[in-house]
């Protein structure tokens, strides 16, 4: 790339106003710029930095402050690129570090003290207060875990049962009732209860009185009669028990009359009893009452112990067993009354039967009771589980007195609002612990910082340097302290005798040497920059008060940076390099001299930029004549520019420096020159106080036309036009007419 462009327009002030009136600006490897302080040099380098920096190794020295730092405290200086930046850092920085170690102490004696209102002071007792009832809560814990350990008859824990057993129960205790109590310590007690139910065939009772009565209205009818009964249902009840007593035999002897029993007596009567309706009806009367002594039977095969259930439902069998006894009462009366019924009816077959009158009682109902054992026998499968929820409700009833014997609803309250006074005391000591170490964090850091910003000493630079100074000045730099510091002095030998000068006492023009030359040194060093890339290399008012010696030696520097025999420094075939500056005589020779022209016509204004910024404008140099040669000539390019832009009032002042030169140059006498021209007296005699004051008060109504041709008058009515013409910048055809 042998040109750079330079937008201009996207310089713009945060108001809007844009300094610049070109769009752009072309640079060549080599530029030189004048420019008047307040013209734009340092925007133009920004933007410059700002355009370039991605692809470009830009370094700017902006003066003593971007390269040089003073420390205050060492009276010494640091040599590093933005040193004046780091050592303001620094100094910033030291300032913050001072202000945060205030603030750490402030800390510190809030948190820990010798006052007893400290922090730690607070934690300590809210600790304490804290730890005091948490102890007499676990004394407490201890004590009651063993009572309920050995408490038995019945046993209502493990025997492994510990403090934290206990603890973690608390929220389970529980009063329980008296008879609540009672209960479950029969559940504990109880065994193994094996009810079983009862299975019944239901009865029609009905159907049993019916077919009694049914019997006993039926009668045997006579067919045969013996008369000796007389119908009389005794004597035929008597006749058929001798019938059944006596032998049939020959001789049988009667038991009741002692006589002889007649064979054909026991066949009359064997015939009478043996009859068919008799037979029939005995019979019907023997199936009734085995139907009856069957029930009975049934009846009787319930084992009417009453079952043992358990506790809980000991009191409902008891109720369902107590009515199902009494309705077997009432069955087996029934089967009573029915078997008294058919056992008369036996004994009076001839004879028809009172019936019975009664209600037949109901049949069993087992069914409550069944499933009273049905819930029993799951009872039963689940013993186990119910002696164990038994024991933890017996368990929770004793905690629960143990609780209100120690008054622990008060204790625990106390415990909690004494957490709760912990726990913010805590906060606020955590907190504060917290911003110790979050300041302790940042001093480190600001010490950090401030090691990061320390120069390095740097032992190659300060020989060069002090080579470089070697001749043109009595001092040479050394360390500060040592040579790990990165701080220097000004060692210088007097009368045999070696004193050092520090920071504050070096001119301005010192500093800025050690600082240029210190630039120059770093512009060889690419180990921290970007390599191989070009580097554009900005100087913004390089030289400002230096004495006529240090002005030599920057020039001189500046010459053999651009004459590109340094290409570590410089390469004028891919680097880039724009001096700016507002002094004049360091315009005028720090550029290639003369000018003479190449083998192929070519002039240093050919092969390098000149531009002069004059009212936001760059005006390219383009020839000798349109540059400053002198001092003097700049002060006419500045009329020119001021007349150009109707500036009068400024454009007497240059006038004035003009005249003020020319006079001395030539040796004329001022009043000579001004003629005793009263109206060059009042605009131009720079001695005369009175003439200034009086023109100033006067309305002055010329504009910067009729200022130039007055100016031009004066030169001719003292025979100096050529002079002017020579000088003159602007338009001269106007000054004629």
């Amino acid at each position: 790339m042998d040109e750079l462009k330079v937008d201009l327009s996207k310089q713009k002030f945060s108001d809007g106003i844009q300094l610049f009136q070109n769009s752009e600006v072309s640079l060549k490897h080599k530029n030189f710029i004048f420019a008047r302080n307040g013209s734009g040099k340092s925007t133009f380098g920004s933007l410059i930095k700002s355009q370039y920096s991605e692809n470009f190794d830009v370094r700017v020295y902006s003066g003593i402050d971007s390269v040089l730092g003073e420390n205050e405290k060492l009276n010494a200086f640091a040599l590093a690129v933005n040193a004046g930046k780091n050592e303001a850092a620094i100094k910033q920085k030291e300032t913050e570090l001072q202000n945060k170690k205030a603030i750490l102490d402030t800390v510190k004696r809030e948190i820990d003290d010798t006052n007893k209102q400290n922090l730690k002071t607070k934690l300590d007792s809210a600790t304490s207060e804290k730890n005091q009832i948490a102890q007499s809560i676990e004394k407490f814990c201890t004590d009651s875990a063993a009572i309920i350990k050995k408490t038995t008859n019945p046993q209502i824990s493990k025997t492994t049962y510990y403090k934290n057993d206990f603890k973690k129960e608390i929220s389970k205790a529980k009063k329980l009732q008296k008879n609540d109590i009672e209960r479950l310590r029969g559940t504990l007690e109880s065994q193994k209860s094996t009810v079983s139910s009862i299975s019944w065939v239901r009865v029609n009772f009905l159907g049993f009185l019916k077919s009694t009565n049914e019997i006993l209205a039926s009668k045997v009818e006579e067919k045969r009669r013996i008369k000796r009964f007389h119908g009389d249902q005794r004597r035929i009840n008597f006749a058929e028990e001798g019938l059944n007593l006596h032998r049939h035999e020959a001789d049988e002897i009667c038991a009741f009359c002692g006589n002889v029993i007649k064979e054909e007596t026991f066949q009359e009567l064997e015939a009478y009893f043996s009859a068919d309706e008799v037979t029939t009806l005995k019979k019907r009367i023997s199936v009734g009452k085995d139907k009856v002594k069957q029930l009975e039977t049934r009846v009787n095969s319930i084992d009417w112990n009453q079952p043992q259930f358990f506790p809980e439902f000991q009191q409902d069998a008891e109720k369902i067993w107590e009515k199902l006894l009494s309705q077997r009462d009432l069955i087996i009366k029934f089967c009573a009354n029915l078997m008294t019924s058919l056992d008369e009816k036996e004994k009076n077959l001839f004879v028809v039967q009172p019936i019975l009158k009664e209600t037949p009682p109901e049949d069993f109902d087992f069914s409550e009771y069944n499933k009273l054992v049905e819930i029993n026998r799951k009872y039963d499968t689940e013993l186990d589980a119910k002696k164990h929820d038994a024991q933890n409700q017996l368990r929770y009833n004793k905690i629960q007195e143990l609780l209100d014997k120690f008054k622990y609803e008060v204790v625990d309250t106390q415990m909690k609002d004494a957490i709760t006074a912990k726990d913010t005391v805590q906060s606020a000591f955590d907190s504060k612990v917290t911003q110790k170490e979050k300041i302790m964090a940042d001093i480190q850091e600001l010490y950090d910082e401030i090691d990061k910003l320390r120069p390095k000493a740097e032992t190659q630079a300060v020989e060069h340097i002090n080579t470089r100074l070697r001749g043109v000045v009595p001092w040479q730099l050394k360390y500060s302290e040592d040579e790990e510091t990165g701080y220097y002095r000004v060692s210088q030998t007097v009368n045999g005798v070696v004193t050092y000068r520090g920071v504050k006492d070096l001119s301005t023009g010192e500093k800025n040497v050690i600082a240029l030359l210190y630039f120059l040194e770093k512009l060889g060093d690419t180990a921290s920059k970007r390599p191989r890339i070009p580097k554009i290399i900005i100087f913004d008012d390089p030289m400002n008060s230096n004495d006529s010696d240090m002005q030599y030696l920057i020039i001189t520097e500046l010459h053999r940076l651009y004459s590109g025999n340094q290409r570590e420094r410089f390469d004028n075939q891919k680097d880039f390099l724009v001096i700016m500056t507002h002094n004049i005589h360091f315009y005028i020779n720090v550029p290639p001299y003369g000018g003479y022209e190449d083998s192929l016509g070519k002039t240093k204004y050919d092969k390098c930029d000149f531009y002069h910024i004059r009212l936001g404008k760059f005006l390219r140099i383009t020839n000798e004549k349109q540059d400053m040669q002198t001092n003097y000539d700049a002060l006419w390019m500045e009329l020119a520019d001021l007349a150009e832009h109707e500036y009068t009032n400024s454009m007497l002042n240059s006038m004035r420096r003009i005249i003020e030169t020319y006079i001395e140059f030539t040796g004329i006498k001022k009043e000579d020159f001004y003629q005793n021209n009263e109206q060059y007296l009042k605009l131009f005699n720079v001695n005369s106080h009175t003439a200034i004051d009086s023109c100033s008060a006067q309305a002055f109504t010329k504009n910067a036309s009729e200022l130039v041709k007055i100016f031009y008058k004066i030169f001719a009515d003292n025979h100096a036009e050529e002079h002017f013409m020579a000088h003159w910048r602007g338009d001269s055809e106007a000054i004629k007419n």
